[in-house]
């Protein structure tokens, strides 16, 4: 009788985010992101996403690029902040455009 012996796999536990939308669905998915870059044995590998949930995906896409897990936890904290302190107001740009 043959006896199986499973091995622990070696690395990270790659994972795969799906996020979806909605404001407070964004800011609660950045305190769950976050909790998941500081945990050393996931690896995030993968990102779908819709709306602000894809706002969250884009910040942890940039930030891993400019500085890996401490980098996108920076990039998601300074996105909150920053819809925090426009109260969550759209800042839509104005064009002038001139006749002359």
């Amino acid at each position: 009788m043959a006896i199986a012996i499973r091995r622990k796999p070696t690395g990270p536990r790659p994972l795969s985010l799906a996020l979806q939308g909605g404001g407070a669905h964004g800011a609660f998915e950045w305190g769950v992101i976050e909790r998941l870059l500081e945990d050393d044995r996931l690896e995030i590998k993968a990102v779908t996403a819709a709306s602000a949930g894809a706002m969250n995906a884009a910040a942890l896409a940039w930030g891993m690029i400019e500085g890996g897990r401490e980098g996108a936890k920076a990039r998601l904290e300074s996105y909150w902040r920053a819809v925090n302190q426009s109260g969550g107001r759209r800042r839509w740009a104005t064009a002038r455009t001139t006749t002359g």
